[in-house]
């Protein structure tokens, strides 16, 4: 897109976000996730998608070292998922995420 002024402006990406249920390691839950980007481009995407979840802080650790899991979406698509960072006391785990 153009502006008046001619710079190019790039469009925000687009942000999905629900609540789904989160399989690992002994644990059974139900999460709030947000995910950067098009899930519809996710099964041909060269690149993974990434996003994060919202839980309490000692799950968010327990997720963190545990490094991947099962994430079913609120549109009870399955996906998993591998965690790329966390700080500590935190309740936010980051992830990247491929169908």
């Amino acid at each position: 897109m153009f502006s008046r002024s001619g710079i190019i402006r790039k469009a925000p990406p687009i942000i999905t976000t629900g609540a789904g249920d989160l399989k690992f390691a002994g644990h059974d839950l139900q999460v709030d996730y947000e995910i950067t980007g098009q899930m519809r481009t996710l099964a041909s995407a060269h690149v993974p998608l990434r996003g994060l979840l919202r839980t309490a802080p000692d799950v968010a650790e327990a997720l963190f070292r545990a490094g991947e899991a099962a994430l079913t979406l609120d549109d009870g698509r399955g996906c998993r998922i591998r965690m790329l960072g966390y700080t500590s006391g935190s309740d936010t785990a980051y992830f990247e995420i491929r169908i």
